[in-house]
């Protein structure tokens, strides 16, 4: 069996800047799978038994609390944004979309994690969820103190920490303008004990495929 790989904690810039892992060799190993035969949805990819959820406590968009014990259950797709990045985000919302639009009657849900809760309040993420055509049956927008939210990247996720950039600013039409933020693009599957089963490019149009046909097997083989 091959030794489970530890996986790096990588930065994707908002400008558009990743430096970002391939999965695919991982997933392709998992332990257990003999070739040919399909893997299991619900067995963790190596390496991801040394990451976790953390207990949070967040807001979603419609007001109400959001904590760890909301992914208990279920399959969920999570993945962290500001609604004001003009970079990375936009096309990392649209293929939250589009596992939405594809995962739609599967009960699999999605998690989208503001990393700039100073702007990001509830009644904002409500606006942006609305633009984007957002499900709030399925898909919650959430924000909290940005404490928490680096707690759960880090010491869980064991990635990178959302982090202000000290030379890039972004512009406002209005003439305001802010630090651009730097967060990873992955998009994080979770299984229904609140596992981590893998991680996926936010930004590769082929593994968010691959994450969606993964997220489909795996609520299959949790329903009841």
């Amino acid at each position: 069996m091959p030794s489970p790989i530890r996986p790096l904690a990588i930065l994707a810039l908002c400008s558009g800047v990743l430096a970002l892992g391939s999965f695919a060799a991982m997933r392709s190993l998992r332990a257990g799978v003999e070739p040919g035969q399909a893997p299991d949805p619900l067995a963790p990819d190596p390496g991801m038994d040394a990451l976790s959820i953390p207990p949070f406590a967040l807001t979603a968009q419609d007001g109400r609390p959001v904590s760890e014990a909301d992914l208990v259950g279920g399959v969920t797709i999570m993945d962290f944004f500001f609604s004001r990045c003009p970079f990375i985000c936009p096309p990392m919302s649209r293929n939250m979309r589009r596992c939405q639009d594809e995962l739609a009657g599967t009960g699999v849900r999605l998690l989208s994690v503001s990393v700039d809760p100073e702007h990001d309040t509830p009644e904002r993420l409500a606006d942006y969820a609305r633009d984007l055509g957002a499900d709030p049956r399925v898909w919650t927008f959430a924000t909290g103190p940005i404490e928490t939210v680096s707690r759960i990247l880090t010491e869980g996720l064991m990635l990178a920490p959302p982090t202000p950039s000290a030379t890039q600013r972004i512009t406002f039409a209005d003439g305001g303008s802010m630090a651009n933020i730097a967060h990873p693009s992955h998009f994080v599957l979770i299984g229904p004990g609140g596992e981590i089963l893998g991680l996926y490019s936010g930004l590769d149009g082929e593994q968010v495929g691959a994450l969606i046909e993964r997220a489909r097997a795996a609520s299959v083989a949790v329903a009841p």
